[in-house]
């Protein structure tokens, strides 16, 4: 598959820079999107082969007119479209729903769904130019069941992983596969944040939390994000050819109800 771009959203974070590497080595043109400037390192930082080209775009991706500038990318490295990792999201401000403010549930639901929906209803029509596509999407082990005080995620990933759904079996005739990615804990700063934030509301220490967490996970400990990313790059590539509509968990054997 010499001559291949991908999309990847939330490239400079945690499972971003690893999903980058990943695909980079895999022989994929990248265009790299993120709301901050450090998305132009990342860019910089990958090893480039024959052929290859990376670039960064610093975009907003809850304003449209941003998207513009991600085509401009796509078509400046004049390879076809062949794949969209949608790896962008964001966690909630940890609290109850009683006392969860409207505002940041419609954060939490533009960035983590409404966004996907964007990205795909944009980018579908290249990705159907090159005749045999992927989309990969980022749920969360969150987005299976309930849990409290994370009512704003849990939704926003649920949502996400129907809309992934339905995009497969919109999709499947064109020859354009789509997946979900769903990890359960991860080792980043925004996963560890997220446990800080956790561990204040409940009045007990991080360390507690830590251990309340993560002796839930059979594999006894948190993912890498590389570890996410092999899955990522697996459900972009033709090893893949025959799944889609799937929810891939990735998440150390955490069993949901």
């Amino acid at each position: 598959m010499s001559g291949k771009t991908a999309i990847l959203t939330g490239a400079a974070g945690g499972i971003g820079r690893a999903t980058a590497d990943k695909l980079a080595a895999d022989g994929w043109s990248l265009v790299l999107v993120d709301a901050v400037d450090a998305v132009n390192e990342v860019a910089a930082s990958l090893h480039k082969g024959e052929g290859q080209s990376f670039v960064g775009v610093v975009a907003d991706l809850t304003d449209e007119a941003s998207i513009k500038g991600i085509s401009t990318a796509v078509a400046k490295i004049g390879h076809p479209l062949k794949g969209l990792a949608l790896v962008a999201g964001v966690l909630q401000k940890v609290g109850s729903i009683e006392t969860l403010e409207l505002g940041e549930w419609d954060r939490v639901m533009n960035i983590n769904l409404r966004v996907n929906l964007v990205m795909m209803k944009t980018f579908i029509p290249a990705l159907r130019e090159a005749k045999g596509a992927a989309i990969v999407t980022v749920s969360s082990w969150y987005g299976k069941s309930g849990h409290g005080f994370f009512a704003a995620y849990c939704a926003s990933k649920a949502g996400l992983i129907s809309l992934t759904h339905t995009a497969a079996d919109e999709l499947a005739r064109d020859k354009i596969r789509v997946n979900t990615v769903a990890p359960g804990n991860v080792a980043t700063s925004m996963h560890l944040n997220a446990l800080k934030e956790e561990a204040q509301n409940r009045n007990i220490s991080f360390e507690e939390m830590k251990k309340i967490e993560w002796d839930k996970i059979p594999l006894e400990r948190a993912a890498e994000p590389s570890e996410i990313a092999d899955a990522i790059k697996f459900l972009v590539s033709p090893e893949s050819s025959y799944i889609t509509g799937a929810t891939i968990d990735v998440n150390g054997g955490c069993l949901f109800s």
